[in-house]
């Protein structure tokens, strides 16, 4: 049997022309200038890991501290903080389900997350629940939440090695209303020297209502940036209902589809 080489297939994906064209075209002076202030993320980043690369416990006593009540839900594992993602990416990504509160706390293993809020009904604390590892239902990732004013820190720890932050977020409002959305992940955690992928969301409103987000999405070992816009129609009873996709800028493939903008329906039910 042949001996699987994983250099010799890094190697071959390089080599196949699309993939050659993108990494051309990552170094040229337009690419380099759009990625500037996400790598300045990046770095941004790379200080918070450290910073609190020992926190955990600290962190984790004070919270619990001030635990008053919890809320539990199902479903949700593909997004980030399951139902209380602050990302809009499943109104546009197919099978991006935020899951669903679960109206009494469960009796049995029968949830996924557990939310933690205190007196002020701030979020201040999400685990994440599994029994895919071992077999034995229990937490797979505690995430902390740090509130500034108007900005709020997460930090997602990986329970069982305990070792730093493995995914980190910020949102930042403005009058009650989110406006930018921030998720990174960790690759200091693996022994990397900067973030695996950063992404950012940010949103505009009409009459207090969502009427687009941008999504970026920033890959930093090879300096890759996707830049999209997506804008929304809302149905009769003020529901969002459809939406179109702009790309702002990045590698463009030349094809033969029609350049004018196609109508897709929103994947789920919210105003």
């Amino acid at each position: 049997m042949k001996k699987f080489n994983n250099e010799e297939l890094i190697k071959g994906i390089f080599e196949i022309d699309c993939v050659k064209e993108v990494l051309e075209y990552n170094q040229i002076k337009e690419n380099l200038s759009n990625c500037e202030p996400f790598e300045q993320l990046n770095q941004k980043y790379i200080l918070l890991q450290k910073r609190y690369a020992d926190s955990f416990q600290k962190l984790n006593k004070d919270i619990e501290s001030k635990i008053y009540r919890r809320e539990y839900s199902k479903g949700g594992a593909t997004l980030h903080r399951g139902f209380y993602s602050p990302s809009s990416s499943d109104l546009v990504v197919g099978n991006c389900s935020r899951g669903r509160l679960l109206k009494k706390p469960p009796k049995d293993n029968s949830y996924d997350y557990e939310y933690l809020f205190d007196e002020q009904d701030n979020l201040i604390c999400v685990q994440k629940y599994s029994d895919e590892f071992d077999g034995v239902f229990s937490v797979i990732a505690i995430e902390l939440l740090i509130y500034e004013q108007d900005k709020v820190l997460s930090l997602e720890f990986d329970s069982i090695q305990n070792r730093g932050p493995t995914f980190m977020s910020e949102c930042q409002y403005e009058n009650g209303k989110l406006m930018k959305y921030e998720s990174v992940l960790c690759e200091l955690y693996y022994g990397g020297k900067s973030c695996t992928e950063i992404n950012v969301e940010t949103f505009e409103y009409a009459d207090d209502l969502l009427k687009s987000f941008c999504w970026y999405r920033y890959s930093p070992v090879i300096q890759l940036l996707d830049q999209y816009k997506y804008t929304f129609g809302r149905d009769e009873e003020g529901y969002l209902s459809t939406y179109t996709v702009e790309q702002l800028g990045g590698y463009e493939p030349e094809t033969n589809l029609n350049e004018k903008p196609e109508t897709y329906k929103v994947r789920a039910k919210r105003k």
